[in-house]
């Protein structure tokens, strides 16, 4: 079990562009059925053009911070979530911190793609309450339409931008964080990847070929990959916490695909009421798809206190975990 680090404040960012799929028919060879028999999204948000990663991250911060009761010069630590940072160094946690003014904070970035909140809340929690650490700010932001091959039918209408955000402090005991579970297994990097502007392929150098500085998935792969973890994740962290799957009042799940999410619901044998999903308004937001949804559940009133959470993600690493949570 951790120590009593709770959520104490929720934000959540979409930019105001929606793009549904008919406005991708326009462009790719696709169809609004398709899509929607395929993933369940019938549309997304995209960012504006000059509208950075760590831009909307701000705006869902302040959303969280507001809602804590703190300002940002009370944050002890931001760690921020995302595989479409602004640049690839420095860090995008350390832009959003000084854009929010958090000037009392550490600040760095994890990347675990589509998992990489739950990464983040898993860190983060466990700050919360040492010597230093009193407010943990846990952000997850995406523009993925900026690192998507537009041109790609099978990538490019799956995914949307957007960020959310979580104020991590210490709580009364028997709420909070009970604890997390989390997995990797790196020889499925290839399987959702980014294969140029690394150390590996530098962009323009002998080995480029266009296209490869663009996000690129095997689909099947990742189905196959993802209908296990989801389940997985669900049960290692319920038994790491010594809780049943019939106590647990609500799964929040990564936002990829409600087929995925459907397939690891009827393999927990739970029905769908007892999960949410809005990967039909906003797409596969990746990192950002979690705190997104996890606050839209408590708006909507789906959260009571004491009520036991899972907050589960999967995505490219291949990494894939769950948090478990008293609220």
């Amino acid at each position: 079990m951790m120590g009593s680090a709770g959520i104490v404040g929720l934000g959540a960012y979409l930019p105001p562009r929606i793009m549904t799929n008919e406005d991708w028919e326009g462009l790719v060879e696709t169809s609004d059925d398709w899509i929607t028999s395929k993933t369940g999204i019938k549309e997304r948000r995209i960012a504006a053009p000059g509208v950075c990663t760590s831009d909307l991250a701000v705006e869902a911060c302040k959303q969280a911070l507001n809602e804590a009761d703190l300002m940002p010069e009370e944050i002890d630590m931001l760690i921020l979530a995302t595989s479409s940072p602004d640049v690839p160094l420095s860090s995008t946690a350390g832009i959003t911190q000084h854009k929010l003014g958090c000037d009392n904070s550490a600040a760095f970035d994890i990347n675990a793609v589509c998992s990489g909140w739950v990464h983040a809340l898993d860190v983060g929690s466990r700050y919360v309450g040492t010597t230093g650490y009193r407010n943990v700010l846990v952000v997850g932001s995406e523009v993925y339409s900026r690192i998507l091959n537009w041109e790609d039918r099978s990538t490019c209408v799956l995914f949307g931008d957007g960020a959310g955000a979580a104020v991590l402090s210490e709580v009364e005991d028997g709420r909070g964080v009970l604890g997390s579970w989390m997995m990797s297994d790196g020889s499925g990097s290839g399987v959702i990847e980014i294969p140029a502007g690394g150390v590996r392929v530098p962009i323009s150098s002998n080995g480029f070929e266009d296209g490869d500085q663009f996000f690129q998935m095997d689909g099947r792969e990742v189905w196959n990959f993802a209908v296990e973890a989801f389940p997985q994740a669900v049960r290692g962290v319920l038994e790491r916490t010594s809780k049943e799957l019939s106590e647990v009042d609500l799964i929040v799940p990564h936002q990829a695909n409600l087929r995925i999410i459907e397939a690891g619901m009827k393999e927990l044998g739970l029905p769908m009421d007892k999960t949410l999903t809005n990967v039909h308004k906003y797409g596969n937001t990746a990192g950002a798809s979690v705190p997104i949804a996890l606050k839209e559940a408590v708006d909507e009133g789906l959260v009571g206190t004491g009520d036991l959470l899972v907050t589960a993600a999967f995505g490219g690493g291949l990494a894939w975990g769950a948090n478990a949570i008293i609220w």
